[in-house]
């Protein structure tokens, strides 16, 4: 289970990092809307994929912890 938190943990780390490297909010991206403000980046994640994203993970994570034991 460590190395599938650890793929989780990478993947959320792409994410953010292709998220930041295009500037035009896409339904991909991370952060919810337009970046050109000085608001900081952690108050531009959008909450509801990040949360949806975090619901699939820890399904997926239940389902491999009841699977394997």
């Amino acid at each position: 289970m460590k190395i599938y938190w650890l793929i989780v943990m990478l993947f959320f780390l792409i994410w953010i990092g292709i998220s930041h490297e295009y500037p035009d909010p896409s339904w991909w991206s991370i952060f919810s809307g337009d970046r050109s403000t000085h608001t900081p980046l952690i108050e531009q994640v959008s909450l509801i994929k990040v949360t949806m994203m975090l619901l699939i993970f820890v399904g997926v994570a239940y389902f491999l912890h009841r699977f394997n034991t």
